[in-house]
């Protein structure tokens, strides 16, 4: 079974993550191919790169399984290929667009921050828990989303709801019809500008803070037993879970 699903219609792409058994979690596999198709898209005619995800969840986030049989720098690698994916997203030339249902958490949140335009199911539950086992991934991302002290408030801090993620202004509103009704709303918009004026467009409303964010991801997993605080972390989460 492929980890990904590409789907064409006309100028738009849809990248479909495939691993449900796993809740679409990122293993290197799953982050490769994304990178490797949105990579793509910036040369074959993509105004509009829609992801969603298969079964119940968006996407739990990194892949934690046999993670202890990885050593940090196997580890390190792993969520350095996220951010380049994730960078290679947020600052796209074309229009992206996250629909996300169910857990949507970690650096699957960071995957829906990533892209321009985000809509959740009303179950959708949001949670950015890298500070918790001392990662930095994504947070002025994120600020540039919701801004500084939101993202202060979030990162390594509670899940919220659909509801909540609409009131920061993190989603763009709760799903009420079928995809492809917000998918052609968007290319209208997206079409009534030359393809050139909107690329110039996307990159004019972001700042480029691609070097800060590779290096406070590095720094940070590079000042950790990144194989301990892991540990750390899914213990006492599996402990919270059974209360």
């Amino acid at each position: 079974m492929k980890n990904l699903i590409v789907e064409r219609d006309g100028e738009i792409k849809r990248l479909i993550l495939n691993r449900p058994d796993k809740r679409n979690a990122l293993c290197m596999s799953l982050a490769e191919d994304l990178l490797e198709q949105i990579q793509i898209s910036e040369g074959d005619g993509t105004r509009l790169l829609v992801l969603t995800g298969n079964g119940s969840s968006f996407c739990a986030g990194f892949d934690f399984e046999n993670y202890t049989n990885k050593s940090d720098g196997d580890l390190l690698l792993h969520f350095v290929r996220i951010e380049q994916m994730l960078q290679a997203l947020a600052y796209a030339s074309f229009d992206t667009l996250a629909f996300i249902h169910g857990h949507t958490v970690g650096a699957g949140a960071d995957l829906a921050v990533a892209c321009k335009h985000r809509f959740a199911t009303s179950n959708t539950k949001v949670m950015f828990p890298g500070a918790r086992f001392g990662l930095i991934l994504g947070t002025r991302r994120l600020a540039q989303c919701i801004g500084g002290q939101q993202a202060i408030n979030l990162v390594g801090g509670p899940v919220i709801d659909a509801d909540e993620a609409i009131r920061i202004r993190l989603i763009d509103g709760i799903l009420v019809d079928e995809c492809v009704a917000y998918e052609s709303k968007l290319m209208g918009l997206i079409q009534a500008v030359p393809r050139i004026t909107r690329s110039q467009i996307l990159q004019a409303g972001r700042a480029d803070t691609r070097a800060v964010d590779m290096n406070d991801l590095v720094n940070s997993a590079s000042a950790i037993n990144m194989r301990q605080q892991l540990k750390a972390y899914l213990e006492k989460a599996a402990a919270n879970a059974k209360k």
